[in-house]
């Protein structure tokens, strides 16, 4: 089970860096999908449902390509890449702390 979970938060980081480097590469073309796949008034399960996957497997993403959306091209794809940089660090150590808590409840 623990190996599962393991897969499942690699699934996780590694979507979101993916959606990091289609943001980099189709610029606002990601971002509009990203808002055009969400709803914005969720009221019932289902859209809520919708909303908190997307959030959960590109919100991070989006979020920087949000953040940096009003300056130019150059600029946008540096502050993308620093983003994406810090992205990465937070994924290894966020990765490192679960696999360390999944490590001690398999011995125990």
């Amino acid at each position: 089970m623990t190996e599962l979970v393991r897969i499942g938060l690699m699934a996780i980081l590694g979507t979101q860096g993916a959606y990091f480097l289609a943001i980099f590469l189709a610029g606002n073309t990601m971002i509009n999908w990203y808002e055009w796949g969400t709803f914005r008034n969720a009221d019932t399960v289902f859209t809520k449902t919708v909303n908190v996957l997307s959030a959960l497997f590109m919100g991070i993403a989006y979020w920087s390509g949000k953040r940096v959306d009003h300056h130019n091209w150059f600029v946008k794809r540096i502050y993308l890449l620093g983003y994406a940089f810090l992205y990465t660090i937070a994924g290894i150590i966020i990765y490192e702390l679960c696999d360390y808590v999944l490590r001690f409840i398999e011995n125990h």
